[in-house]
């Protein structure tokens, strides 16, 4: 029985005291004072003075806030304090702020924004922590600079990473120009394991200063925040080189050898592609051209399509010898000389009385090589004579008869023919 009598004067205790405190809210509602903290400062004309002046806010002394304390009704107060995330300060700087330096503002109710459930003529700031807002504004300084990648790519066995391309090279960046000095270059860092096909990624980069140091401002930025990078991966396949030879003066493919520098070229491109490819034919040598038994030729690497030259070499030196093989130079009169195909109506007769020939044959044949072994022919099928005679040049063919394996070195052996028509004696 106590105990019930004690709850109940407890009720009535709380009743009343609720009764008391909404009386004193709602008709008493006296004034008082409150003080709120942590109330955000915005700077307004950041951009103005960064556009205009190039100039920028690199410290202050309200990064956390300001700490406002307001007097006026009770239930007011109550406002402010329910709705704490509407109030700002606001901090103009396009009246006073021209040129790089420390600048104070003072602020009072004016620079305050309040919930706009409130009447603000009810509301007065009797005190504010700081007292003033303290900043220092540097010279805005743009920078251009390069964009370098780090990169650490392992590719799987038989591809290989080529050469990469950024969508920005280079980037511009802005800040305090103390900060923006010590910027050399961005970095990117690529990263990858077990690839075998092209990367494209988007990354961030990181601001580095010449030692390679990493460069933290937040005051510094650009445009540009993020780079993207295109790693192209290909498969690659060591391709040898081959050459044809053409079987000639007085030598053929049996009687040469060759060394080719370089032996073979890395490709790479479509795996598929690769595959088809067992060598690449270098251009031909015709060994009639030849005029020594040790020559060093160039000839162009053809690169199939499809494919890239990792190997950089453009062209290849191919080394020849002709070895048991001598070459010899005899002078043919043109007692030697025969005409083949003359056109019905025609007369040759040869003007060239003799002809220096050069003769490749084996070695233990070369000394017994005269030149009445050799043969100059002359083809007249393609030639033609009017009424009157004619003189003209003709190409010839040399033979070596008697002599297995001796021909004729060079394919520009020429002479000259006289043309007149033909006679009953002819």
């Amino acid at each position: 029985m106590q105990k019930s009598r004690k709850l109940l004067y407890f009720i009535i205790a709380l009743v009343v005291s609720l009764g008391l405190w909404v009386y004193v809210v709602t008709v008493e509602n006296p004034e008082d004072s409150a003080t709120l903290h942590n109330i955000p400062v915005v700077f307004e004309g950041q951009d103005v003075i960064r556009e205009d002046y190039d100039l920028i806010i690199t410290d202050d002394n309200v990064g956390s806030g300001v700490s406002l304390t307001f007097y006026g009704k009770l239930t007011d107060l109550n406002k402010l304090r329910e709705n704490q995330s509407d109030i700002v300060v606001t901090i103009d700087l396009t009246r006073n702020v021209r040129s790089a330096r420390d600048y104070s503002f003072s602020y009072d109710i004016s620079n305050i924004s309040l919930p706009s459930s409130l009447d603000s003529s009810n509301i007065k700031v009797t005190d504010t922590s700081p007292s003033n807002v303290d900043i220092t504004v540097s010279n805005l300084k743009k920078k251009t600079i390069d964009v370098k990648v780090l990169q650490e790519v392992q590719t799987v066995e038989g591809y290989i990473a080529e050469r990469y391309t950024l969508d920005y090279d280079q980037l511009e960046i802005e800040g305090p120009e103390d900060a923006v000095q010590q910027v050399s270059y961005a970095l990117v860092t690529l990263r990858r394991e077990n690839v075998d096909k092209t990367i494209v990624a988007t990354l961030d980069y990181i601001l580095m200063d010449g030692d390679g140091n990493v460069v933290e401002d937040d005051e510094i930025t650009s445009d540009v925040t993020q780079i993207e990078i295109t790693l192209p991966v290909s498969a690659y396949k060591d391709v040898p080189l081959e050459i044809g030879i053409i079987d000639g003066g007085g030598a053929t493919s049996a009687d040469v050898t060759t060394d080719i520098d370089p032996k073979t070229i890395r490709l790479s491109g479509d795996a598929a592609t690769l595959d088809a490819i067992q060598s690449i034919k270098l251009s031909n040598i015709d060994l009639a051209t030849l005029m020594s038994n040790s020559e060093t030729l160039t000839r162009t690497i053809p690169i199939p399509d499809g494919c890239t030259n990792l190997s950089g070499v453009q062209e290849a030196l191919v080394d020849i010898r002709i070895p048991n093989k001598t070459i010899t130079k005899l002078s043919v009169r043109n007692t030697n000389f025969q005409f083949i195909n003359v056109p019905e109506g025609v007369h040759a007769e040869f003007k060239t009385t003799a002809l220096l020939v050069t003769i490749r044959g084996n070695t233990s044949d070369i000394n017994q090589i005269e030149a009445e072994n050799v043969r100059v022919v002359a083809d007249l099928s393609n030639v033609s004579v009017q009424d009157n005679s004619t003189s003209t040049t003709v190409p010839v063919t040399i033979y070596v008869d008697g002599f297995e394996g001796a021909g004729a070195v060079g394919t520009d052996y020429t002479v000259v023919v006289d043309l007149t028509p033909a006679t009953d004696d002819d």
